[in-house]
């Protein structure tokens, strides 16, 4: 760390160490927050990464547990389900963990401590129509993190198409999303229940000129990194995927930064395809 922070001025110091009172997680992220400072080049670099970093939704353990009862309290009190006729589904669609079954193994705690306790959970999205057969016809669908809304529309095409019985209801609780997308869900008629809603962290935040030149800065920023790395391609995820331009991801033992969030915080390599130390991680197969 001290071969790092000689390279670094008292400027930079100084925006450095006025992040920690706001945000108090990036002070277990010193490494890699200067590496990120140093790869700014300008001041105005500089300024649009602490901007950002000022905005950033970084869930501890406490909020995060926080969430989760407040997703609890809404299927039990507010959702209108049953839990004879509820099923509460992942919407992991193949063989690989992910954020959703890791939602669904966390919430039956709260939702046994809040009175259901029989309550029939679902690890993998293709057994609903098995559980429906079955009576449970109301179907809740749980994530984490939503961004464009894109992945969950398509799961509920496919479960319309599998299942095709009116009495099918769907219902979605996320942790956390993307104003933009969780719109786009109501939109379709679907009830959402998502307590941190977050705009998008320049596009619904600066306005005129101020707009135009972060959004430039930020692509100026993105050219400092990799282009491709095995089959993963920056250009898929520039500003994070389908531009979701994200400032949220829980605490590292929590779960896993989703791919919405600006890339400058996660991907792992630099234009000279040497290994960064990011402030956040994202795994995938591959990508490293």
């Amino acid at each position: 760390m001290r071969r790092i922070k000689k390279n670094i001025n008292k400027e930079d110091f100084d925006e450095i160490f006025g992040l920690y009172s706001k945000q108090p997680w990036l002070c277990d992220k010193e490494d890699s927050l200067i590496e990120l400072i140093l790869l700014c080049q300008t001041k105005e670099h500089k300024s649009l990464i602490v901007d950002l970093l000022k905005e950033f939704n970084y869930l501890d353990q406490k909020v995060f547990g926080n969430y989760l009862n407040l997703l609890a309290d809404y299927i039990i009190e507010d959702s209108g389900f049953n839990e004879d006729t509820c099923q509460i589904a992942s919407i992991t669609y193949d063989d690989e963990a992910d954020s959703s079954q890791k939602i669904l193994d966390n919430i039956k705690m709260p939702l046994f401590q809040q009175g259901w306790s029989n309550i029939k959970t679902v690890n993998r999205f293709g057994a609903i129509p098995k559980n429906f057969k079955d009576g449970k016809h109301q179907v809740m669908l749980v994530d984490e993190f939503v961004g464009s809304g894109q992945t969950i529309l398509g799961r509920i095409k496919q479960l319309k198409n599998d299942i095709k019985d009116p009495s099918l209801v769907i219902k979605l609780c996320f942790i956390a999303g993307m104003d933009l997308g969780i719109k786009r869900i109501e939109n379709e008629g679907y009830e959402v229940f998502c307590p941190l809603r977050l705009p998008k962290g320049i596009s619904e935040r600066f306005k005129g000129s101020k707009l135009v030149n972060a959004l430039e800065i930020m692509t100026q920023l993105e050219q400092k990194l990799c282009t491709k790395i095995n089959h993963y391609e920056l250009k898929d995820y520039s500003f994070g995927y389908n531009e979701a331009e994200a400032l949220y991801s829980l605490e590292s033992c929590l779960g896993n930064t989703p791919n919405s969030v600006f890339p400058i915080f996660w991907w792992p390599r630099d234009i000279t395809d040497k290994s960064r130390t990011t402030m956040l991680t994202r795994f995938e197969k591959g990508l490293k």
